[in-house]
């Protein structure tokens, strides 16, 4: 399990905000706006990889061995992505139905 905390940690993004600054200035801020999205995506993208890393240190710290904690991380992330397929087909079920009753 060490590779994967050394992969996640890896996969980390950082934002050179002295470049952004440098890009602002020429372009009279309206760089700006390109240095708020990256650093918010940034942001999020290092927000769900620590959250990865603190599933696998919470599983180490429990005493599994690797193949067990690999096991219940991979049983994790299927559990979230069934759940967010759920939320995602009742959100498309409401919004359709709220339409036809709109558009009736």
């Amino acid at each position: 399990m060490n590779e994967k905390l050394f992969v996640l940690a890896s996969q980390k993004k950082t934002t050179s905000h002295v470049l952004h600054l440098l890009l602002c200035i020429p372009t009279f801020g309206l760089w700006l706006i390109v240095w708020l999205l990256v650093a918010g995506s940034n942001s999020k993208h290092n927000a769900r990889i620590q959250k990865q890393m603190g599933h696998v240190l919470d599983y180490k710290v429990q005493g599994l061995s690797d193949v067990e904690t690999y096991q219940r991380v991979a049983a994790d992330e299927a559990a979230s992505k069934r759940r967010n397929d759920q939320i995602f087909v009742l959100t498309v079920i409401a919004v359709t139905v709220g339409l036809f009753l709109l558009m009736k």
